[in-house]
């Protein structure tokens, strides 16, 4: 598939290549490498290419299982629930098969595992009995779904919640090697979404949130002074502001689209931000907010993304007062440009972050690049 050519890792004699599957001399050091870059499908798939290849699934330090992989193709979009049905019970059969004890010559150093929440308990059996065992060390899970966030009634996004809160619970080994979680259409109004995702998740890394909130125009604050987060991804919640109280290791944190009409976003004790990226069109209702205000406090940004998605300005023009945020700043993007982005508040945004190496700025059609001692303008 282009990934490897079996020239590039070792050299053979005329000899070798008489009745020889070349890519069967490999080591297994090197085998596991190759198979280390496709998907666990086609891992496992290989097994039944030779006795020299079968044991080498049940090798791999990584190991990843989309359920998308396992549906049959093609399918209609959305998925109908009988080929979601068929695609999980795949799936299932291929965690079984790749978690059993007796076959595994090593343990699972990271498993990345993406599933549909009406099948959660599926599969929570096998990822907690491999935990337990010391099988399984970390934990990617992506809970997805297939509805679009418009469609989705209060009713099942508050459903979702009761599923994945019923899962953790059930399989509670589950949240002690949970680092990285995905989570989309689910509604937290009746649960403790805090406690949950920063109290019970002791080692989560990475966390992304897509339509997920505790209810429309809330309130969201994250004080987790012992959290291991290092980034948080927000997209399309409809939280009418996050407070960032306290996150000590929080290096990246991503917002897009908001629906407050003010600043939707204050920071406490954020010591290790060093990239932030937001991202909202702007309407009628929404009042202008100083990037000043929302920065108070954060000194240790180096790269900054602000996408305004085509749409007005959220912003005020400022220069003195980002002098301390931008002190530090290396990097600026600014996407979706609006035509009251002119010439100005390019020159505004580089006075207050004199230490800027890469300046990229990106509208409909044309952008403009500047790096340091170079200028670059392309349609």
């Amino acid at each position: 598939s282009g990934l490897f050519r079996a020239d590039d890792f070792c050299t053979y004699s005329p000899k070798q290549l008489d009745g020889e599957d070349r890519l069967s001399t490999l080591t297994d050091d090197l085998l596991l490498s190759i198979l280390g870059r496709v998907s666990s499908r086609v891992a496992a798939r290989t097994s039944v290419l030779s006795t020299r290849w079968r044991h080498l699934s049940w090798w791999l330090p990584e190991l990843s299982i989309n359920v998308k992989d396992v549906l049959s193709a093609p399918c209609a979009d959305p998925i109908e629930a009988n080929d979601m049905e068929q695609a999980m019970a795949s799936l299932t059969k291929a965690t079984r098969s790749l978690l059993d004890k007796q076959q595994r010559e090593s343990s699972i150093s990271s498993l990345h595992l993406n599933l549909i929440s009406n099948f959660l308990c599926e599969v929570g059996q096998l990822i907690g009995d491999a935990i337990d065992s010391g099988l399984l060390k970390d934990l990617d899970l992506t809970i997805l779904d297939e509805i679009e966030p418009l469609d989705c009634s209060e009713e099942e996004l508050q459903q979702r919640a009761q599923d994945i809160d019923a899962f953790f619970t059930a399989y509670p080994s589950v949240l002690l090697c949970l680092t990285k979680l995905s989570l989309k259409n689910v509604g937290f109004d009746k649960l403790d979404m805090h406690h949950l995702l920063f109290d019970c998740c002791k080692q989560l890394t990475h966390l992304t949130l897509h339509h997920c909130d505790t209810g429309s125009f809330s309130l969201f604050k994250i004080d987790a002074p012992g959290s291991k987060l290092r980034v948080l991804e927000i997209e399309k919640c409809r939280f009418l502001r996050i407070d960032l109280v306290c996150l000590p290791k929080l290096e990246k944190f991503l917002w897009e689209t908001w629906v407050s009409q003010v600043a939707p976003l204050t920071f406490g004790f954020v010591p290790s931000l060093g990239e932030l990226e937001l991202s909202s069109g702007s309407n009628c209702d929404q009042r202008l907010f100083r990037l000043s205000e929302l920065l108070h406090g954060v000194t240790s940004i180096h790269t900054l993304t602000l996408d305004f998605q085509g749409e007005t300005l959220w912003l005020q023009p400022e220069v003195e007062e980002l002098r301390t945020a931008f002190s530090k700043l290396r990097k600026l993007f600014v996407c979706g440009i609006f035509v009251e982005f002119d010439i100005l508040w390019t020159t505004a945004l580089l006075v207050a972050a004199p230490s800027i190496e890469m300046l990229h700025i990106e509208g409909v059609g044309t952008y403009m690049r500047c790096g340091r001692g170079q200028t670059r303008f392309l349609p």
